[in-house]
Formats: C-alpha cells, sequence, structure tokens
C-alpha cells in the first residue's frame, strides 16, 4: 500500500534532521570562535541563529535607541553620557583662596620680588605641619600652629594642612588682580560688595598700566579700608589661619578641637565652602 503524501513528506523531514541539526551545530560552534568568515562554506537551513542570517535575508533596522556603535571607534571625552558635575556654590565665604603661581603667570604678573615687597630671607627650617605654596604665616602665629599640630600629632600621628595665612595688603591686592585678570567675578567670591566695588574701581581705572602699577593702585585701597576697620577677606586680619578638615575623620576633627582649646587663645570656625577649619589666632 503506497505511503500517503503527507506521511512522506513528514518521513523525509525527519530523516533530513539530523544533518541540519549536525550543521547548526557547527555554525554554532564557528560564530563563538570568532570564525564568522568560514560560515558561508556551510550550507545552513533556514533556522533562526543568535547574530546569525543566511544569505540574501533582510536584516530588520534597528530601533534608533540601539544603534550599535563602531567597534573601532574611540570613546569621546565629554559626551552627553558623563554625569554633570555639581554646580560650584553662588556665594563664598570670604576666606578666600590666593592663585596658583601658574594663575599669576597667566595673569601676567611678575614675581612678588619684582613688586619691591622682599621675602624675607632669615633662616627657616621647614615646620612638621604642611604649607601650601603661596602660604606665609607670622613668627608668632607659626609658633602657636606648630603648637596645635604637636598636639593632634599626639593624638592622631598625623599632621595639619594649612591652606591659608595671614596677608598684607599686598598679598590681598595680587590675589584679586589675578582673579580678575582671569575671569573671576569677585562680587560672587566676597560678602562685602562696597569693598569689593572700590577695588574694582581702581584696577578699571588702571588697567592700561602695567600690572606691578595696577597691583599697587589696588593695594592703596585695600589699605585704606583695613585702616579704617574693613576686611574685604578675612585673611587680612592679623592672625587668621586656614586649616584643611576634609580629610579628617570625626576622631580627628576632635582631636584639633581638643588641640587648639590646649593650646588656648583660639577661635575656631568651621566653614564649609570649601571646607575647613577658619582660625583665629591672638
Amino acid at each position: 500500500m503506497p505511503t500517503p503524501p503527507t506521511r512522506r513528506a513528514a518521513a523525509q523531514e525527519r530523516s533530513l534532521e539530523p544533518p541540519r541539526r549536525l550543521r547548526a551545530l557547527a555554525a554554532a560552534l564557528l560564530c563563538a570562535a570568532g570564525c564568522r568568515e568560514r560560515l558561508e562554506s556551510i550550507d545552513l537551513p533556514s533556522i533562526g541563529l543568535p547574530g546569525l542570517d543566511p544569505p540574501g535575508a533582510s536584516v530588520p533596522a534597528a530601533p534608533a535607541s540601539a544603534a550599535p556603535r563602531a567597534p573601532s571607534a574611540p570613546r569621546a571625552a565629554g559626551t552627553a553620557s558623563a554625569a554633570p558635575r555639581a554646580a560650584a556654590p553662588a556665594t563664598r565665604p570670604e576666606c578666600d583662596e590666593l592663585p596658583s603661581e601658574e594663575e599669576e603667570r597667566r595673569a601676567q604678573l611678575p614675581p612678588l620680588t619684582a613688586l619691591g615687597k622682599a621675602v624675607p630671607t632669615e633662616p627657616w627650617a621647614p615646620p612638621p605641619y604642611e604649607v601650601l605654596p603661596g602660604v606665609t604665616l607670622p613668627a608668632k602665629i607659626a609658633a602657636k600652629v606648630e603648637q596645635i599640630d604637636q598636639g593632634y600629632a599626639r593624638r592622631t600621628r598625623e599632621h595639619l594642612v594649612i591652606t591659608s595665612g595671614t596677608r598684607d595688603a599686598n598679598r590681598q591686592a595680587r590675589a584679586m588682580f589675578t582673579k580678575l585678570r582671569l575671569g573671576e567675578d569677585l562680587l560672587q567670591l566676597y560678602r562685602n560688595k562696597a569693598a569689593v566695588q572700590e577695588i574694582k574701581k581702581a584696577y578699571q581705572a588702571n588697567s592700561r598700566k602695567p600690572p606691578e602699577q595696577v597691583v599697587s593702585a589696588m593695594e592703596a585701597v585695600i589699605q585704606d579700608q583695613i585702616d579704617r576697620g574693613i576686611y574685604v577677606s578675612a585673611h587680612l586680619r592679623k592672625g587668621a589661619v586656614d586649616v584643611r578638615n576634609r580629610t579628617m575623620s570625626p576622631k580627628e576633627k576632635r582631636a584639633f578641637l581638643e588641640s587648639t582649646a590646649e593650646v588656648g587663645g583660639v577661635l575656631v570656625l568651621e566653614e564649609t565652602t570649601p571646607a575647613h577649619y577658619h582660625l583665629q589666632i591672638d
């Protein structure tokens, strides 16, 4: 009795199944091994394999959100996917930081000795605590800071980092000149807007002169303000010192406060922008 056509087709399909499976397995192994260029030599049945389409098959377009990235293209810096940085606060306390020597060079400001303010050349030994470049402390203030540092080191085996010290009118004028020349808005930096406006007027009125002459004019205004009891920066007051505390643990902060209390004659204020302890030393 002859086999019905439908049964005959099913039997033929089953007879072809082992070779199809073998070819599919070979294709999958070659694909996993990265040998895609050899897949064309395999007579593949029309079965779906991940990442593999038979010759001539149309590939559906990927959605715009899943566009493939070229493997050889370098990743561009500052792309839109990068996390945005936190915006700087609109205002900061009067404990302003001094510009670096590189910033002063960019502002075309001559070295400090070129302004007739010679740096002292007395014999000097580095203190155990760290002092950032450009920061100076009067001898009496430095001695007090060293006492505080000794107590802090005894409690924590660490040393303090001094980020700013007492300034005279000339050093403050240099700092403000550099900030103005580099485009910083001093009205956002200092609380006393009227004092800043007086200093900016001196800067603008002498802007066509050499930098050292502009600084001299600004220094005269700042010194006049000091004589009237006006301090555009807290560091124009004698005894002002900033100590970094953003790296201190709660235990180290307690040790620092205990050390200042042990020395005496020190008013401690904790500032947050940027994070530091502001000391007013008698």
